[in-house]
């Protein structure tokens, strides 16, 4: 380190601190300190932390980015006297992004972060010149790792053709890219963020077609074939995207034939996913948590949800306080959108959104810059209330300005709501006053140092979640209950439970935390035919159905579906126009009793509006394609059929007329010859289970485990043969978890 006269004068001579006055000098001078670089000396490397400012008195900084895969390292640009370098670190008080190597004998002055704060203080444009300088140095770093990833290896004349010819953008969530139909301008390099690309459907509704994520490119198709564009591109939340014009896309792919087999490549792979709907939903990343109560444990929240997303990979969460301490400078985070700052904070940002798993924002509990900004880069937006029964469910400030933000809007994040409980909450209530005035994706229920609450919570967000699927099939469905029982010993967590008929029934006690053996237990009553059965005359069903009702509400007491800690839904089928139902609030009871309402022996239920509502069975008896859409197309779903099975039936021989009074008459009368004909009960159970073959074929390939036990021996009103139903299910469980690794093997002992 060097002070001499010559280096100071010339420092002071410099264009960017021409500002600053003498005693200001003589109170700073005693901090800074010199440095000469001879050539090929480095004066700093990527990935180190440092508090300087560096500023060249004279000579050439080289700034390289050192390549990922490989040893290799990348020139993004120099810094000449009187330019900076080190700026995105001491501004950021994060690491460097770049090497930066002396090209010839180098002078440099080195300013510790207080000082160039002082300086910043005397005169504020040598704060934005550096801001500038910083955030260009990260767009350029960030795009160049796009590129790398994109292309592979690539010449070093090649990256930098690249990052020359590249003009950057910044869009906010919901705007618009390029429209269908438009002329190829050029191919479009997500650096950050988030697009969904849409196409007008031949009825002229809008569909979206893909989720793309950086690094990708989008219009590189209509480049290629040199047609319109094909579909219309718009931000899903803020994202940074590079231009590269269409002459000059021309330009570097003629000379480089890799890139447009790569380029090639791409177009096919995204194709594939496209065809692939499961593949084609990408896990969210950004989420955004607004508090809307003053005495919310939100800190406690957002600690408890970040350890948990800790588990499925990398997290970080930022408040505006948090933010302006990591960025280096108090305010930072109300930065306004028209800011000469601005495109430095989005650089920031975005170079955190490119390391990390999951971010989590937490905005202000008021409508601010801060909170805009954080709203404006969601995937997913989470409102944070207090549960407490006192608590107002009325729509907050807050809510009304990000839903006056997104008004119009052909793109907006999903909107979630989590019902904050104390630790000692035993079961949640009144939730559907908080559901009622608002529009959303989906809820949760989350009690405050609940591990497993948090755990699934972070599973549902980031779409691992495990959904499990319970299928109709009369006494059958009782395989199901050896399934999870399987579930139960391999400590598998579930997050959503479904089902129909059958299914939901015994799906309802297990969303309500019953064990298998609590809900065997519960199968012993309802295997009594005298329990259930109470036959009346058959103007409307062969049943009263008052006993059926009666059992369901002595199970199901005053439970709530929307009140239940685990997620749960089931399905009907309406009479009046032969659609599904599907049921994810009001009364258990009176949903399962609705679900299990077979036509012609259970009197059908009545809805508020005069419809007539059977058994779920009728119209989708395996809803695998709704706890699809529950878990956003993506986590891990168990399914359960025992519907649609082959009859194993005995041998009939009544012709084409089979009189009931001749049948009962063969039974009281020894020696007329006795006549086999199927009960009624069971042939209108059957009759719900007959379905398309192909439906049953598009269900199964949904899910990600699929058990079948072979049951098509047990009669569908067999009730009382529960507990060997529920073996088969439990042996075929086994099978099929050993088939998938799914089970935890004992450890071996070591008798050596």
């Amino acid at each position: 380190m060097l002070k001499d006269a010559r280096l100071i004068r010339a420092l002071k001579k410099l264009t960017l601190l021409q500002s600053i006055n003498e005693e200001f000098w003589s109170t700073i001078l005693p901090h800074i300190d010199f440095a000469q670089l001879q050539e090929g000396e480095t004066l700093f490397e990527a990935g180190s932390k440092s508090l300087n400012l560096y500023l060249v008195i004279d000579g050439e900084l080289a700034l390289y980015m050192p390549s990922v895969d490989s040893s290799a390292s990348f020139f993004l640009q120099s810094r000449y006297k009187g330019e900076t370098a080190g700026d995105f670190a001491v501004l950021n008080g994060g690491q460097m992004l770049v090497n930066a190597v002396a090209t010839k004998k180098t002078s440099v002055a080195l300013f510790p972060r207080f000082a160039f704060e002082h300086l910043t203080e005397i005169d504020p444009n040598i704060l934005a010149s550096v801001y500038d300088v910083a955030a260009d140095l990260s767009r350029r770093v960030t795009l160049a790792r796009s590129y790398l990833k994109l292309f592979g290896d690539i010449s070093h004349s090649t990256m930098n053709a690249l990052l020359e010819k590249s003009t950057v953008m910044h869009f906010h969530s919901g705007q618009t890219l390029f429209r269908e139909g438009d002329i190829a301008d050029g191919v479009y390099v997500l650096v950050s963020g988030k697009i969904i690309t849409q196409t007008l459907s031949s009825t002229g509704e809008t569909q979206s077609t893909a989720v793309v994520n950086s690094p990708e490119t989008v219009g590189e198709l209509a480049l290629l074939a040199d047609t319109t564009r094909s579909a219309t591109v718009i931000a899903a939340r803020e994202s940074t995207v590079a231009l590269l014009k269409k002459n000059d896309f021309d330009s570097l792919i003629a000379t480089n034939a890799s890139m447009l087999l790569r380029l090639s490549r791409l177009v096919v792979r995204r194709h594939i996913d496209t065809s692939r709907k499961k593949d084609n939903v990408s896990a969210d990343q950004n989420f955004v948590i607004i508090p809307m109560d003053v005495k919310l444990p939100v800190r406690r929240f957002v600690h408890q949800l970040k350890s948990a997303l800790r588990e499925l990979g990398s997290a970080v969460s930022l408040n505006s306080r948090s933010f302006d301490t990591w960025y280096g400078r108090t305010g930072a985070s109300q930065t306004e959108f028209d800011s000469v700052f601005n495109s430095a904070v989005a650089e920031w940002l975005d170079d955190k959104d490119s390391r990390f798993d999951s971010m989590l924002y937490l905005t202000d509990r008021q409508w601010s810059s801060w909170t805009q900004r954080c709203v404006n880069r969601a995937d997913r937006i989470i409102l944070v209330v207090s549960a407490s029964a006192d608590n107002t469910a009325e729509l907050r400030e807050v809510e009304r300005q990000f839903n006056k933000q997104f008004d119009g809007a052909r793109i907006r994040p999903s909107v979630d709501l989590v019902l904050l409980h104390p630790t000692d909450t035993v079961s949640p209530k009144n939730t559907a006053k908080w559901l009622e005035p608002r529009e959303l994706d989906a809820y949760y229920h989350v009690r405050l140092n609940d591990k497993q609450h948090f755990a699934r919570l972070a599973r549902r967000l980031r779409n691992v979640a495990t959904g499990l699927v319970l299928s109709g099939g009369g006494a059958r469905g009782y395989a199901h209950l050896g399934a999870y029982k399987l579930i139960e010993e391999q400590n598998m967590p579930l997050d959503y439970i479904g089902g129909s008929s059958m299914g939901a029934l015994l799906g309802a006690s297990m969303a309500m935390g019953a064990s298998h053996k609590d809900i065997q237990r519960l199968s012993k009553r309802f295997a009594n035919k005298k329990a259930l059965f109470d036959y009346t005359l058959p103007l409307a069903s062969l049943m009263k159905s008052e006993k059926l009702s009666r059992f369901c509400r002595s199970v199901y007491g005053e439970q709530r579906i929307e009140d239940l800690w685990i997620p749960y839904f089931c399905v009907s089928s309406n009479l009046a126009d032969g659609q599904e139902v599907i049921h994810d609030r009001g009364p258990l009871w009176k949903i399962v009793r609705t679900t299990i309402s077979l036509p012609g022996i259970f009197s059908p239920v009545p809805t508020a509006n005069g419809d007539l509502l059977i058994d779920g069975a009728v119209l989708n008896t395996f809803p695998v394609d709704i706890m699809k859409r529950r878990l956003s197309g993506k986590g891990f779903i168990i399914g359960v059929n025992v519907s649609q099975i082959s009859e194993q039936f005995n041998y009939y021989d009544f012709g084409t007329v089979l009189s009931g009074w001749r049948v009962f008459l063969s039974r009281i009368n020894p020696f007329e010859p006795t006549t086999k004909i199927p009960r009624i009960a069971e042939t209108l159970l059957r009759s719900t289970d007959i379905k398309s073959v192909e439906s049953l074929n598009i269900a199964r390939n949904g899910l990600d485990v699929l058990i079948e036990p072979n049951v098509r021996a047990v009669s569908l009103l067999d009730f009382k043969a529960y507990e060997m139903i529920s073996e088969i299910g439990y042996r075929e469980a086994q099978r099929v978890f050993s088939r998938h690794r799914l089970i935890n093997e004992p450890p071996i002992e070591d008798h050596t």
